[in-house]
């Protein structure tokens, strides 16, 4: 055995021991800290809404179902009811935008707008409850980093800093610099934050409660003998949706005129980085992701993303929403992945070509939205959701480099094979260089989650606020 197998085989037997020498550590006891665990799982967020704030306040929607909600219905679940194929030749053409991928998309949105404010308002923001239905849920230990984790406005997290380019609107590269013209033909070189929330609905939600304790402590189990968080997978009819919102304003980019803007407790600019410190201050939609688990896909799951169209015509908010495209597979057999000369067109990526606003979609022809990193795709960045054992931190050694890595879609290599690789639950990450690594089944917020967990078990607070583009 290596002794970095040694070492961390010796880690994993004293975190299995018990928290006692934690708990002494931080002058607690084993009962103070599981009270502590429950508490910094689920609350709402990382730091509460100060007194005499009157604004919006999120609330975390952790009432998850402990009955299996069973099948869901096709009446409910349209979008199983309609006729589509997954499973597309390799040796024929790609697949192309329309009847019945656009068809597939808008019936998910349907369900997920169902009940929501029309012009989705910063006062009214998302409902958990529909009418007398507890219909959506949030994912706990997302308020637990207090650097990105759940601020107190609208439960957003801290994703991705987006570059000029990623807009695609009159950008010009020079010497490695973005730079975006700007409406008043000034030259603009800023960096746009992204704040993000996500939910799950009542079949998601089961598999998440059964995977996280009341008490807040992860729930390990196994599946076909392969070790895996005790809820999982995913069941059919799970929705997820995820709406992601921009720091960017309509001076910046034109087409997000009329976007809906959101306070939120945001990192403070300054120059090229945000600082730690935080205010409240406005953040505009920029983006719809969704992702449903839909057994013919071969991932089980389909992603898809909307992109906001402030020139498109429609009533609401949502009708300004154009789909981007869907995704149910990385295309293991397209560049990266494989080498130029072995190289298919990507056939598990279906992308609007016509979409009527400028879009830099994903690593050769693979779906991604707008403030997505554009050398990934959507599955292959969740496909890579994977947690160490339970009660570990995530390190470089301990996780798959998912948010990026050297020569990321530039050259054939391991690393993009493995990237962009199918994985379907329970499977393991490809190459298996990392340790006892539990399928999170796609969801980077229960990644998180269990992360968050042994960050805590492990040091007792999470990292601390470092300033980044």
């Amino acid at each position: 055995m290596s002794k970095t197998a040694t070492a961390f085989s010796a880690t994993l037997l004293a975190l299995l021991a018990g928290t006692s020498a934690h708990a002494q550590d931080r002058g607690g006891t084993d009962a103070q800290l599981r009270a502590d665990t429950a508490t910094l799982a689920y609350r709402n967020a990382a730091v509460p809404a100060p007194p005499g704030w009157k604004g919006p306040t999120f609330k975390l929607s952790h009432d998850y179902p402990t009955q299996d909600p069973g099948t869901c219905p096709k009446s409910e679940c349209t979008w199983l009811d309609l006729k589509v194929d997954f499973t597309l030749p390799l040796s024929g053409p790609a697949p192309t935008w329309g009847s019945p991928w656009s068809d597939y998309i808008e019936r998910v949105l349907d369900y997920i707008k169902k009940g929501q404010d029309p012009a989705l308002r910063n006062e009214i923001g998302w409902k958990a409850t529909v009418g007398s239905e507890n219909r959506w849920f949030h994912v706990p230990w997302m308020a637990y980093d207090p650097t990105r984790g759940r601020e107190y406005v609208h439960g957003m997290t801290n994703e991705r800093t987006a570059t000029l380019d990623d807009f695609g609107e009159d950008v010009e590269i020079d010497r490695g610099i973005s730079k975006l013209l700007l409406a008043n033909g000034q030259e603009s070189t800023k960096f746009f934050e992204t704040w993000a929330f996500g939910v799950y609905n009542r079949w998601g939600a089961y598999a998440i409660g059964r995977s996280i304790g009341r008490d807040g402590v992860p729930i390990a189990g196994t599946y076909g003998g392969v070790p895996a968080p005790a809820g999982l997978p995913f069941p059919e009819g799970t929705v997820v949706a995820k709406l992601l919102f921009t720091t960017a304003t309509p001076t910046d980019v034109s087409y997000l005129k009329d976007s809906p803007a959101w306070q939120t407790d945001r990192h403070i600019p300054k120059g090229d980085e945000f600082l730690c410190e935080r205010k409240i201050a406005e953040v505009r939609l920029i983006q719809l992701d969704i992702a449903v688990v839909d057994s013919r896909s071969p991932t089980r799951w389909v992603f898809g993303t909307f992109a906001w169209n402030g020139n498109k015509a429609g009533k609401t908010a949502w009708d300004k929403l154009e789909p981007v495209g869907l995704q149910w597979g990385s295309d293991p057999w397209t560049f990266p992945a494989v080498a130029q000369s072995g190289s298919i067109p990507a056939h598990e990526s279906v992308l609007n070509k016509a979409i009527g606003t400028p879009q830099h979609f994903g690593c050769n022809e693979r779906l991604a939205g707008p403030v997505d990193n554009k050398l990934s795709s959507c599955l292959s960045c969740h496909g890579g959701g994977f947690a160490p054992p339970i009660g570990f931190a995530a390190t470089p050694t301990t996780a798959p480099p998912i948010f990026g890595f050297n020569g990321q879609c530039e050259v054939n290599s391991v690393d993009n094979a493995q990237y962009f690789s199918n994985n379907q639950f329970p499977m393991a990450y490809t190459g298996g260089q990392y340790q006892g690594l539990l399928s999170m089944d796609t969801s980077l917020q229960m990644q998180v989650a269990f992360e968050q967990y042994g960050q805590y078990k492990q040091y007792g607070k999470p990292a601390g606020c470092k300033a980044s583009k």
